[in-house]
């Protein structure tokens, strides 16, 4: 027993001085380590998925159960390990100190579900053989490449070091710019100046990392906010920061599921047929603009970094 307790204090050190040690520590972006991304799976017999980041990623997957009850999937597990305003530079620090600071959520079609109220990354890597592991940085830190690394490459690295799956695809989630009434905007000026610095630093994180794949949930909004008949008063937000839990949770989930599920599925989002939200608010998914929400998904997937024209044809 005490052997064995040994044996993990002293990989757990290996690993902190592998990590340590890295010529990731250099500062200079160009030094950051490049990966050769799988492609992503193809028609699985399932499919888990693990989302390491913060409040965003509770937001872009929480409308996730509804399609995929509403298509029939119950092939598909979403884990979210979740850490409210977490940067990258934290999730890495919370890794190498072993920190239970993290609540691990479980999205699929039967619903949302808490699996855990106090974890740690390290045993998160080590729960289930992930096929797709998706990155997030803070929102506002978002559209500021000099935060991402060294650190998401740092991470990669430490999951490589402690995950049980034999193959994993990377993902990176594009987070959406905060509403032009938020008090920090002025950090980037406007929404969209926000956004804009979202898609450089997204590329950037692209020739750095070679993390391929992306969920751009940030385009999708700014299709949105560009559709007169989809325009809301805190412009696709609840507290211009986050965003609504109908419209907006809706967008974001039909932007993950077109951009990660359905290539690996070859399933198609039109056959959804979500309602979000009860009769008569202003911001329910219903049949009259379910079609647009998807458009604005749809279009984002096809082109990551352009608000598009066709936004609000039917």
């Amino acid at each position: 027993m005490k052997y064995s307790l040994l044996i993990r204090i002293f990989h757990s050190f290996l690993l902190i001085l592998i990590l340590c040690a890295s010529p990731l520590n250099a500062q200079n972006p160009g030094n950051a380590g490049y990966l050769c991304n799988n492609p992503l799976p193809y028609n699985p017999i399932k499919l888990d998925i693990l989302f390491i980041g913060n409040s965003f990623s509770i937001d872009t997957s929480a409308a996730l159960p509804s399609i995929l009850s509403s298509l029939g999937i119950n092939t598909v597990n979403v884990y979210v390990l979740y850490k409210g305003g977490c940067s990258m530079k934290e999730h890495y620090n919370y890794f190498l100190n072993d920190n239970s600071v993290y609540e691990l959520y479980l999205y699929n079609s039967r619903g949302e579900t808490r699996l855990e109220k106090s974890t740690t990354m390290r045993n998160v890597f080590k729960r289930f053989a992930y096929d797709i592991v998706i990155f997030q940085q803070y929102s506002l830190e978002s559209g500021d490449y000099s935060t991402y690394e060294p650190y998401l490459s740092r991470i990669i690295q430490a999951y490589r070091l402690t995950t049980i799956s034999a193959r994993t695809t990377f993902a990176f989630n594009q987070t959406w710019a905060y509403s032009s009434r938020h008090k920090n905007i002025k950090k980037y000026g406007t929404p969209e100046l926000m956004w804009k610095s979202i898609c450089d630093a997204t590329r950037k994180m692209k020739v750095t990392t070679g993390i391929d794949i992306i969920i751009p949930c940030g385009t999708a909004v700014q299709n949105a906010r560009s559709v007169a008949a989809l325009k809301t008063e805190k412009e696709f937000t609840r507290d211009n920061q986050h965003i609504d839990l109908h419209m907006g949770r809706y967008l974001t989930a039909c932007t993950f599921f077109e951009s990660i599920i359905a290539p690996c599925l070859g399933r198609n989002l039109r056959e959804d047929l979500t309602i979000l939200g009860k009769n008569g608010e202003p911001n329910q998914v219903n049949n009259t603009n379910r079609r647009l929400l998807q458009n604005c998904a749809r279009l984002a997937v096809a082109n990551n970094y352009e608000v598009s024209t066709f936004a609000g044809e039917l």
